[in-house]
């Protein structure tokens, strides 16, 4: 037996009120024995034994009632079979994934779902507790009615979300509803993407109860790539394409919602998609939306997959031969694929690459580390005089390698930064953080600042900031293998164009999902024209596929590509085993089981609460021994 509220077992320190009562009640005196009264003494006599026996039994009836009613405000349950469920703590995580999006008979397989969880709520009791986890993370929680208006507001991802961490929250949460009983319940198209993890969740002795839907093969096609290239049109560019259909299918191509390109796809199969190259050029300017379409079907947002490209004349770029002949030669490559172009140094959108040391620069710069350590003095006046915040250290030749850390590692914008990652380093200079100008300051906490790109020997080794892009070794063969790299002149284009120039940030992202590095935008602009404010330097991904421009201010600075995840497409049957095997593959317990309708479902759940709270029992116990208080006292 457990108690839902223990502390009201303090009442029953009143059951020493009635014991009390009865022992004050009992005379005791001097006994005076004359004539008169011994015929009185005698009648007595013979009516004791009732008396006491009368007593007794009103003293045990007041400490029935009292003990009783102390009983039942503590909330008692306990085990009882056959007589409904004691009070259960029930999460449902309710698998809400882009697959049940799909429509069968002309109904959405999310709403039978959902019509099985509100079957489920409506059998709980007051002493009951419940919450619904759905797979993008959402928590509802708090009395049936509140359950039921979220469980109507809910609606199917445009991603895959993450069932395996609902379960895990699931978890978490029937545990804290303790001394009730604790049981989780999965409701699922049976979709197995879903369920595979790296590892399989430990319930412990937590039931676990799997729904999967008994829903029969569908036929899907599906759009699972399209990649602008590059990510700046100077105006024209190429779109790629992945399709996956059982048949030829049509395809459409929009940009900023006009069809730009049609074609027909023939059949392929999600492991071998056909792909398709279409060259394009843009009459508009600035941030485009576009989108690769295929006619409706079953699984309706796997149809559209979106897409954002940069149309702009190409970055301008000034180039110093002091950079060194890898980073000239990375540049007029660039320069002649019409990816750059050159400018006149100074002007204010030109950007200057040169060695940090070269006098006369002005922002914005990409500096390199000077080629002659006697430079470095005039290197760091020179970065004290442009207002960067970094010094030049003492000279390192120690064989490194350098790792991406901070906002970069994350950024799934710049993934050519991750060139620099396991690169060799022969020769450097860590990087000091100096915001004061002081030359010399400690460098001990500056490897995890959000400017910092990567590092070398744990200290600083390559930094960006608001105009500037600085490197703590020349781009030299022996001082790095960095320019030898094939991701070397992609991150040069990177660095240039969207850390330096104005072409932003193009990332793209699951519904749903982390987004970090965003301590710089104010706003999401989503496709209607909406603005999502944004605060600190983590924000969710919307659940709606699409393109969301960034925004700093009222100013564009980029785009947000949210679409979903390739594997969503997927349709798969349950595999041998059902539901066991699907649920066997996420979660490990001594109780895990699975149903395939609704009312067996239901029945699993409530019958790891076999029971009912004594909460009924106790107070009617109390009113009976009231009562029979009363009829005895009254005779």
């Amino acid at each position: 037996m457990a108690f839902l509220a223990p502390a009201f077992l303090a009442l029953a320190a009143l059951a020493g009120v009635p014991l009390l009562v009865h022992l004050l009640r009992r005379r005791i005196g001097r006994t005076v024995d004359f004539p008169a009264v011994r015929y009185l003494m005698r009648m007595e006599q013979e009516h004791s034994r009732d008396l006491k026996l009368r007593n007794r039994l009103l003293l045990i009836l007041r400490l029935i009632a009292v003990i009783a009613l102390a009983l039942a405000a503590a909330r008692p349950i306990a085990g009882l079979l056959g007589l409904g469920h004691s009070p259960i703590a029930v999460a449902v995580v309710l698998d809400n994934s882009m697959s049940t999006s799909v429509v069968e008979d002309g109904r959405v397989r999310f709403d039978s779902l959902r019509t099985a969880v509100r079957s489920l709520l409506g059998e709980l009791t007051a002493d009951d507790r419940a919450w619904i986890v759905t797979a993008d993370g959402r928590v509802i929680g708090g009395p049936p009615s509140a359950l039921e208006t979220g469980l109507a507001d809910l609606t199917p991802l445009g991603g895959r979300g993450d069932l395996a961490a609902a379960t895990q929250r699931a978890l978490g949460l029937v545990r804290s509803g303790a001394p009730r009983t604790p049981v989780v319940g999965i409701v699922s198209d049976g979709q197995p993407t879903a369920f595979r993890t790296d590892s399989a969740l430990a319930a412990g002795d937590v039931p676990v109860v799997l729904l999967t839907s008994s829903a029969a093969r569908v036929t899907n096609r599906a759009v699972l790539q399209a990649i602008a290239e590059p990510t700046r049109w100077t105006p024209g560019g190429a779109v790629s394409l992945a399709i996956a259909s059982p048949d030829s299918a049509p395809w459409r191509l929009t940009l900023d919602g006009r069809t730009v390109s049609r074609g027909t796809v023939p059949a392929a199969t999600l492991d071998a998609p056909a792909r398709i190259t279409q060259r394009l050029a843009s009459a508009s300017t600035g941030w485009v939306r576009g989108s690769v379409e295929l006619d409706a079907d079953a699984l309706r947002a796997d149809d559209t997959r979106h897409f954002a490209v940069r149309v702009a004349p190409p970055p301008a770029v000034s180039v110093r031969p002091d950079g060194g002949p890898f980073l000239s030669a990375a540049l007029a490559t660039l320069i002649d694929e019409q990816r750059l172009a050159r400018g006149r140094e100074g002007d204010a959108r030109v950007v200057t690459v040169s060695s940090a040391d070269a006098a006369g620069t002005r922002s914005p710069v990409l500096l390199t580390a000077p080629r002659d350590p006697v430079r470095i003095g005039d290197a760091n006046r020179q970065l004290a005089r442009l207002g960067i915040p970094w010094r030049f250290g003492a000279i390192a030749r120690a064989t490194v390698l350098a790792r991406v850390t901070g906002i970069a590692a994350d950024d799934t914008l710049a993934s050519a930064t991750r060139a620099f990652d396991g690169a060799p380093v022969r020769l450097r200079y860590p990087l000091v953080y100096s915001p004061g100008g002081a030359e010399g300051e400690a460098a001990a906490s500056t490897t995890d600042r959000p400017d910092t790109i990567a590092t070398a020997g744990g200290a600083p080794w390559v930094v960006a900031g608001n105009g500037y892009v600085l490197l703590g070794s020349p781009l030299d063969p022996d001082a790095t293998d960095l320019p030898l790299r094939a991701a070397f002149v992609p991150w040069v284009l990177e660095a240039l164009a969207r850390r330096l120039g104005d072409e932003g940030r193009l990332i793209a992202a699951a519904p749903g999902s982390a987004l970090r590095g965003v301590r710089d935008l104010t706003a999401l602009e989503a496709p209607d024209g909406t603005l999502l404010p944004l605060s600190g330097d983590r924000a969710t991904v919307p659940a709606a596929a699409g393109v969301y421009f960034l925004r700093r201010e009222t100013a564009r600075v980029g785009a947000l590509v949210v679409n979903a995840e390739a594997e969503e497409s997927a349709l798969d049957a349950l595999p041998t085993g059902g539901g066991d095997a699907l649920l066997a593959a996420m979660v490990s317990g001594s109780d895990v089981a699975s149903a395939t309708s609704p009312a067996a479902w239901q029945r699993a759940v409530f019958s790891r609460a076999a029971g009912q709270a004594l909460l009924l029992p106790l107070v009617a116990l109390a009113l009976a021994a009231l009562l029979a208080e009363a009829w005895v006292s009254g005779r």
